[in-house]
């Protein structure tokens, strides 16, 4: 009873003290929401790649002809929040009804049919939620498929072409994504192609300097394009890096150039984090096997048999593959077809830090999983 009584005291204690770090930190945020890369603000630095977008949709509101989209950039290219934005701006105006998906998590048409029914279980006859969904979200719509590369079909896309007048949007890191959609499905979409580039220096300062003024009390200017020239040097223009370095930075209060690149950093690598922390355990098992056997089939065998350790079960090749696909699609690996002898054979670059691997691979199985 008293050892517990203790550690109930130990607890609060630590609570308390957890407590006031925190409003350390929230005492130098003006609005805390302006960091949370799920946030999407009340203004923001509008591409230039947005105003075809508007002016196709805008004459679909008036004249109702549909206008279809691939929108395809790197990851931290603004394709989220800018569609965001634009979904708020026009369903407020009351002309345009908008219904926005992630296809990482609703990766098949019946799926997509469940999220726009509202339907939380499966079991449902894929033909009344098609009806039910075409009914919810026909003449006067813009539909957003994010994330598309996850897509594991194309037949809502086929189906609302053909029978609704609905415009649909599709955001992709890939442009090959074309490839994959059936040629009836792409003749009937017929989209507009557009690409949002990685962002500049100046357009990324711009990005930062809107976010401090809404979320800090004070700033360096000079630091903010600090930032902006690293992250598009070293971090390959990714805004939530750039965001997230900005948050730390101020936190810190240290606005020198060794302080802005320590924030950096570990930005990067949090960011890279909060990606990993976000798969099952078999894709980190197969992101930890890459680090040492980057030939695809060494590495499938060596997995297994991690799978027949922890799962106690094999994967089958294609299985493994379509992981493969998977974490490239998130922007960690590249596949590269390399010649061998007289034939070819797969391997794979790795995009993230090993380390960060590493660590998550501690934090989920300890000393267990050791190559």
């Amino acid at each position: 009873m008293w050892g517990l009584f203790n550690v109930n005291i130990d607890l609060q204690r630590m609570f308390e003290a957890k407590r006031g770090e925190a409003r350390r930190v929230a005492s130098k945020l003006k609005d805390p929401s302006m960091f949370d890369l799920r946030t999407v603000p009340s203004k923001i630095y509008l591409r230039r790649e947005l105003e075809g977008i508007v002016s196709g949709l805008a004459q679909y509101s008036e004249l109702k002809l549909p206008c279809n989209y691939i929108i395809f950039g790197s990851r931290g290219s603004g394709k989220t929040v800018t569609i965001l934005y634009m979904l708020r701006v026009l369903g407020g105006e009351g002309k345009l009804k908008t219904f926005y998906v992630k296809a990482r998590e609703h990766p098949s048409s019946y799926r997509i049919y469940m999220a726009m029914c509202n339907v939380d279980r499966v079991g449902y006859s894929p033909d009344m939620l098609r009806r039910k969904a075409l009914q919810l979200y026909g003449e006067g719509s813009v539909i957003v498929v994010d994330d598309a590369d996850f897509l594991e079909d194309f037949n809502f896309i086929y189906t609302f072409t053909r029978e609704s007048n609905a415009s649909i949007i599709l955001l992709t890191q890939n442009i090959q994504l074309i490839n994959r959609i059936d040629e009836s499905t792409y003749s009937s979409m017929q989209p507009t192609k557009i690409y949002f580039a990685d962002y500049k220096p100046e357009e990324i300062y711009e990005i930062l300097r809107m976010r401090a003024e809404a979320g800090l009390y004070s700033w360096s200017d000079e630091a903010l394009r600090l930032i902006a020239a690293i992250i598009v040097r070293d971090y390959r223009s990714d805004t939530r890096i750039a965001i997230k370095t900005l948050l730390k930075t101020a936190v810190n209060n240290d606005w020198s150039e060794n302080g802005v690149r320590r924030a950096a950093e570990e930005a990067s690598r949090e960011v890279e984090s909060m990606t990993l922390r976000e798969l099952k355990d078999r894709d980190v098992i197969a992101l930890y096997v890459l680090t040492k056997y980057r030939e695809t089939s060494n590495a499938y065998k060596i997995f297994n048999t991690y799978m027949a350790r922890f799962e106690g079960r094999f994967l089958t090749k294609p299985t493994f593959f379509r992981t493969l696909n998977y974490l490239q699609n998130l922007g960690l690996i590249t596949q590269v077809r390399k010649r061998v002898g007289r034939s070819y054979t797969i391997e794979v670059d790795m995009l993230i830090d090993e380390k960060t691997i590493q660590n998550e691979i501690m934090e989920r199985f300890g000393g267990k999983l050791q190559l």
